[in-house]
């Protein structure tokens, strides 16, 4: 069996050693298990929240092009893989369909049902550390917004920020931003603006040619007319993208006037606002149309001749207004482009809502969940038990390791042995004993981290529950990915297989 590694730390506070302590523990688990390592991929601090991890990415796309074909991919905790149950579900949902399946040294999960659920539980621990460690940092940065003071990141255009974390104009980039805007003022449009700047030789603070986002930035940045701003743009995307053309509620932005050096007057500012203004009111076309999310895609199957069914749509026109609208449905992809399954399409309203109420009552009832939780936590609570054995298995091979490099230095010292024929074995013996006591540290990390409760066990899953009451459909998509194993339509029949029983109508599958 082939397995690569995957290993990350999240901060640039962590030691590097942090990524070899996990690809020696990730190393030490393929040998256990029999496995060869292929290749190892690694992100130095970079967040497990977003997808700005080249090292991952990188991994995943040689996977999907067929460059490594391995049968594992090991990690050292679910949350090295990622702390976003989206995120996760996504990614973990296009290795299955490479046939590679994720391992964890720490936490040992198989793919029994109950492991799958369980393993949901731990991500969404993972997930809510993540989020619950960001509300603190963001605590302290709030206080040092409110002294007008640099909270991190490069500073905009035409700033420096002094040993105080104060800001100060950098002269030699501050004519750029003055240009900039009173061009707009000019009513100069961005191109002619971009031109205009690279004549004369600007950049951007990273050294780099301005483009049209990096323009809009500036325009619209009260900095320049001295008032500090934190907090404004709006938060990151389920795939951690960020639109900084939008903003946060005003009660979430901290802004304090004349708290920090202007660059231009708030005159020339507030004419540019109010033409920028203008043309986004000339521009707007009615709004995009929302994308359809279909909600059961890459679930649901023909039960009639075994193909995948897909999301589609039809347009049709009302009888009375004329309206032009569409129909969305799944319909069997073999039927759709060969002909040769008789299939009917069904509607994609009426059937997500027939397996969102299936998960409702198997699932997520009053009288399902706590017996869910209950399974749950006794297959956490064994696997606990059954690991708790391999402590004594390592202090036993530890101290008969000691014993052995005593006798070794024993018999040197005595003169009894001949230094040259024992220094090799000698060095395995400490190789083998350092290896142990890496084991060793791990079990006993393992065994006092993530003591799940049922009790906590059974709020997470009052989480997912409530999630799938969600306005956002992808937020809906990732519990019927974690909860729902497939979807078959029958000309006559609908079945719903859930990925865990727990009998409470008869079975978590069925139709």
């Amino acid at each position: 069996m082939k397995a690569i590694i995957y290993a990350r730390y999240s901060s640039d506070n962590q030691r590097e050693e942090s990524i070899t302590a996990q690809i020696r523990a990730c190393t030490e688990y393929a040998e256990r298990n029999g496995y060869s390592i292929i290749k190892i991929y690694t992100d130095e601090a970079k967040s497990a929240q977003t997808d700005d991890r080249p090292g991952f990415l990188k991994m995943m796309s040689e996977i999907k092009g067929n460059l490594v074909k391995p049968d594992f991919l090991i990690v050292h905790k679910i949350d090295r893989f990622a702390r976003n149950r989206y995120d996760s579900a996504f990614y973990k949902r296009e290795l299955r369909k490479a046939g590679v399946v994720v391992q964890s040294v720490l936490e040992h999960l198989d793919d029994s049902p109950e492991s799958i659920i369980l393993e949901s539980v731990l991500e969404g621990m993972a997930e809510y550390y993540s989020k619950n460690l960001a509300r603190e940092v963001m605590k302290g940065m709030r206080e040092t917004a409110l002294q007008a003071k640099h909270t991190g990141g490069l500073p905009p255009l035409g700033f420096d920020v002094d040993k105080n974390k104060t800001y100060v104009i950098n002269e030699s980039e501050a004519p750029a931003v003055r240009m900039i805007f009173e061009m707009r003022d000019a009513g100069y449009g961005y191109n002619a603006i971009l031109d205009a700047l690279h004549k004369n030789g600007y950049k951007t603070k990273l050294g780099k040619p301005f483009g049209k986002n990096s323009l809009h930035e500036i325009l619209r940045n009260k900095k320049y007319i001295g008032t500090y701003v934190f907090n404004r743009s709006a938060s990151k995307n389920p795939d951690g993208k960020r639109n900084n053309h939008l903003s946060k509620n005003p009660e979430d932005v901290i802004e304090i006037p004349n708290a920090i050096p202007a660059i231009i007057p708030e005159s020339l500012f507030w004419r540019v606002q109010e033409k920028m203004n203008q043309n986004k009111k000339q521009n707007a076309t009615g709004g995009q149309k929302a994308k359809v999310v279909y909600l059961l895609s890459g679930l649901i199957w023909c039960g009639e001749c075994g193909k995948r069914m897909v999301g589609s749509s039809s347009t049709y026109k009302t009888r009375v207004t004329r309206e032009i609208r569409q129909r969305h449905y799944y319909l069997c992809n073999n039927a759709d482009r060969t002909k040769t399954c008789n299939n009917k399409k069904i509607n994609k309203h009426t059937i997500e809502e027939y397996v969102l109420n299936k998960l409702k009552q198997d699932i997520f009832s009053d009288e399902a969940m706590p017996k869910l939780a209950k399974k749950l936590y006794d297959f956490y609570s064994n696997s606990k038990k059954e690991a708790a054995g391999e402590g004594d298995y390592l202090k036993k091979e530890l101290a008969k390791v000691d014993r052995q490099i005593e006798n070794i230095v024993d018999a040197i010292a005595d003169g009894t042995a001949v230094v040259r024929a024992f220094t090799k074995k000698l060095k395995s013996l400490e190789n083998k004993k350092a290896t142990l006591e890496s084991r060793y540290q791990e079990w006993y990390i393992k065994q006092q981290e993530q003591i799940i409760s049922f009790e906590k066990i059974l709020e997470i899953l009052n989480n997912y529950k409530q999630a799938l009451h969600s306005d956002d459909p992808l937020v809906v998509k990732q519990v019927i990915e974690r909860f729902v194993k497939k979807v078959i339509i029958k000309t006559d029949t609908i079945e719903v297989n859930l990925m865990v029983s727990v009998h409470t109508t008869g079975g978590g599958g069925g139709s």
